[in-house]
């Protein structure tokens, strides 16, 4: 369950009553902890990419300018002919469940008290919660335990280089694509720096309307198919995924674990108590329909 919160549910599901401010959940509804810190995961991903992983002077000098500008033209040029004038679970809860099942089968046992079963199942749904999260994560290193027999170390890294495949490719097909980064440069939030970037290299002489109808041909270009000549070729001269990929297996555990972690690192406790919670609810019930046993049920009886 606790990580199962961590992703899902993508949209805030159940009584929209009260928000809590900075938090996931509201009175009666949850938002899974990632979904909720996208802004969070953002920032923290840009931050690592950019600083660590992509050098931008990098991946851009790659690009040849003549042979870039020969593409870009037709697309500039018929906009001035028309705009200007006249122009992806852990399931290590099950065996832990398991075993402390067996645990408070024999505490019920041996105390058929009216809140053993409840106290008990708050204790086995806490636990394996606070388990089932920690194994994600932690140990960051790989940890020799009984004399190096076992090698213990978090399911996140361990997957470093299943995840950062995925997660490279992801990036490339998704967000570092040709199409986004003329729509930046075009669109976004620098619009007018570029706009006056443009002014300045044309010359003095040509239009303010015709340098306006050029940006307007990269806005067209941004719309294009990744097919398009121009993205084909900035896709593969950037070459994103294979450089993130390489570079995000190189990252040692400790850095690899700062990807996602710190996201809902300070929700962790409630998905820890959310665990306890159900585990007493979980217990009462088998308390109410006596699934501890006859003999245990007879005996809380007789008290």
């Amino acid at each position: 369950m606790g990580v199962k919160m961590m992703f899902v549910p993508l949209e805030y599901r159940g009584l929209d009553l009260h928000r809590f401010d900075d938090a996931p959940y509201g009175l009666f509804g949850w938002q899974g902890v990632v979904p909720f810190r996208t802004e969070k995961m953002a920032r923290q991903l840009t931050e690592i990419v950019t600083t660590d992983l992509l050098s931008l002077r990098e991946a851009f000098s790659k690009i040849d300018p003549n042979h870039l500008a020969s593409l870009l033209m037709p697309p500039v040029l018929e906009a001035i002919r028309r705009d200007a004038p006249n122009g992806e679970w852990v399931q290590s809860g099950l065996y832990f469940g398991f075993l402390l099942g067996i645990g408070q089968a024999a505490v019920w046992a041996m105390a058929p008290r009216a809140w053993t079963l409840p106290a008990a199942g708050a204790l086995v749904g806490y636990v394996t919660n606070w388990l089932a999260i920690k194994l994600l994560f932690e140990p960051a290193e790989p940890t020799p335990v009984l004399g190096g027999a076992i090698v213990l170390q978090g399911l996140f890294e361990k997957r470093q280089k299943e995840v950062s495949e995925e997660f490279s490719a992801f990036l490339a097909a998704r967000v570092l694509t040709s199409p986004r980064l003329f729509d930046e440069l075009a669109n976004g939030t620098h619009r007018a720096e570029f706009e006056a970037l443009l002014r300045r290299v044309v010359p003095f002489i040509v239009p303010d309307a015709v340098v306006s109808a050029a940006a307007n041909g990269l806005r067209d270009l941004a719309s294009e198919p990744m097919h398009h000549p121009t993205h084909l070729y900035v896709a593969e001269r950037l070459c994103i995924e294979p450089t993130l990929c390489h570079r995000l297996q190189q990252l040692s555990p400790s850095n690899f674990e700062n990807l996602l972690h710190p996201v809902f690192k300070e929700d962790e406790v409630v998905l820890i108590v959310v665990g306890g919670v159900l585990g007493a609810a979980a217990g009462l019930v088998q308390l109410r329909f006596g699934w501890g046993g006859p003999e245990a049920v007879a005996k809380l009886a007789m008290r």
